[in-house]
């Protein structure tokens, strides 16, 4: 994941100190798009195995295609904004790109936590970058209050799911995707509404955002 996560934070560095309008996005197209075949070629979507594990992040098949669509998604948003931010002063320019740059950086993150609590605060850590774009360079005058709802909804609809992830941790003592297949405890038991906030949880922190895709 470093081969990733470090040229990107690279990149992001690079796109705050270029000053050059041109230079600007053509070196973050170049570089993103470099990341992305990266992403393309180091990752073996064949395998259903965990690989580049460590205590924080991982990979596996589910999260391969995943890490690399989301890698290929920046320069496709660069070249879709570069017309639309061409009148715009630098610093606004700049701010865009490195909005999109950091919203790439936090779901590479997310899709390869081994950890829980790591991807839940690197999930909703994308609502401040993508916030920012609804409201700042959205098209739309109602650009605002789609920003606005969009923040109470998916806040609202994320508190189910750190309650089970705090009720799990008290629990197993662990969040480690990794170790939890292996622990045979069945804390349902006691409280048999477990798994029903379980699956609240989950279905509301991840439907609430399911309007962004669809429309």
């Amino acid at each position: 994941m470093l081969k990733l996560l470090t040229p990107s934070i690279t990149l992001l560095l690079m796109t705050l100190i270029i000053n050059n309008k041109k230079m600007l996005w053509t070196a973050t197209m170049f570089f993103s798009s470099i990341i992305a075949l990266t992403a393309a070629l180091t990752f073996n979507l064949s395998t259903s195995n965990h690989s580049m594990t460590n205590l924080m992040l991982n990979v596996d098949q589910l999260s391969c295609p995943l890490i690399i669509l989301s890698c290929w998604l920046l320069p496709l948003m660069i070249m879709a904004s570069q017309m639309h931010m061409a009148t715009e002063p630098i610093s606004q320019q700049k701010a865009m790109l490195s909005q999109l740059i950091l919203l790439q950086i936090l779901l590479c993150i997310t899709f390869s936590a081994s950890n829980l609590m790591t991807f839940y605060i690197s999930f909703e850590a994308t609502l401040i970058p993508t916030m920012l774009v609804i409201t700042r360079w959205g098209n739309q005058k109602e650009r605002l209050t789609a920003g606005l709802y969009f923040l109470f909804y998916t806040l609202t609809a994320s508190l189910p799911l750190m309650m089970a992830l705090i009720m799990i941790q008290t629990h197993l003592n662990t969040l480690s995707i990794l170790a939890i297949p292996m622990m045979n405890m069945d804390f349902t038991q006691n409280l048999p509404w477990t798994s029903t906030l379980w699956w609240l949880g989950c279905f509301l922190a991840f439907m609430v955002k399911m309007p962004l895709y669809i429309f």
